[in-house]
């Protein structure tokens, strides 16, 4: 078998700017993650550094689960359509 054939596909995000990894369970970088997203790979990091995002820490390095990051969107949009009452001010 070549090489070609063993490596994943990438599907094109909409804007057609960087790819989205196949998806399966493995390790993402912040770059994958924010085209995932399609958010800048800053807001990964500072999201990362906040602790707001599921993520694991491999020496210097920060990984994340591609499982988790599903997880982790389905529970942002769970608590987004909870209806809180308006604040006054």
């Amino acid at each position: 078998m070549s090489a070609t054939t063993l490596r994943a596909v990438e599907e094109p995000t909409p804007s057609g700017d960087r790819p989205v990894p196949p998806a399966s369970d493995g390790l993402l970088t912040a770059d994958e993650v924010a085209a995932l997203l399609q958010v800048t790979c800053s807001w990964v990091y500072a999201e990362t550094r906040k602790r707001r995002i599921p993520h694991l820490r491999l020496g210097r390095y920060v990984r994340y689960r591609r499982s988790a990051i599903d997880a982790w969107i389905e529970e942002v949009e769970r608590s987004s359509a909870i209806v809180r009452p308006s604040r006054r001010r």
